[in-house]
């Protein structure tokens, strides 16, 4: 019977580090993902009936990336780390944190669906433009609640 070597505990620099290096890619993310969708937006022609291939492409890439987003904001993310890195990076703040990035995620969604729904009341809006406008508004908000809370947990400590 072979027992498997127990690595060395991280450092607690080396956690401070990923911990910066998480948020501030975490910044980053959410920046682009916001940024990205003006191009969405500002398209002249939504309607999936005379799409492009590159915009079927697009729509793709979209639903893969808030996808990957959604995942660490629920996981925490970090999968290329070894367990007990995931373990010290993922602590009760932490946890804590992207639960209330998600309860701001949800808020934010919810009112811009209350938002489209209104629009629709004086102007046509379609269905994809609302669910992206949702789902954008949703990831985004809980992305960048997330960085802000874990900004001022690490300027706190």
């Amino acid at each position: 019977m072979s027992t498997r070597p127990v690595p060395p505990p991280p450092s607690a620099e080396r956690i401070e580090r990923l911990q910066q290096r998480r948020t501030r890619v975490m910044w980053v993310q959410a920046l682009f993902f916001v940024i990205w969708q003006t191009s969405y937006f500002s398209a002249q022609d939504h309607a999936l009936n005379g799409a492009r291939l590159v915009d079927h492409v697009k729509i793709g890439a979209y639903l893969v990336w808030s996808l990957a987003l959604l995942a660490f904001i629920a996981t925490g993310g970090g999968y290329l780390q070894s367990r007990e890195v995931r373990a010290v990076l993922n602590d009760e703040t932490t946890i804590a944190h992207r639960r209330t990035a998600m309860v701001t995620g949800y808020w934010v969604a919810m009112l811009v669906a209350v938002a489209a729904y209104l629009i629709s009341l004086f102007q046509p809006i379609t269905a994809g433009e609302v669910i992206h406008a949702v789902l954008t508004a949703g990831v985004a908000s809980a992305l960048i609640h997330f960085v802000k809370l874990e900004r001022r947990a690490q300027a706190d400590g």
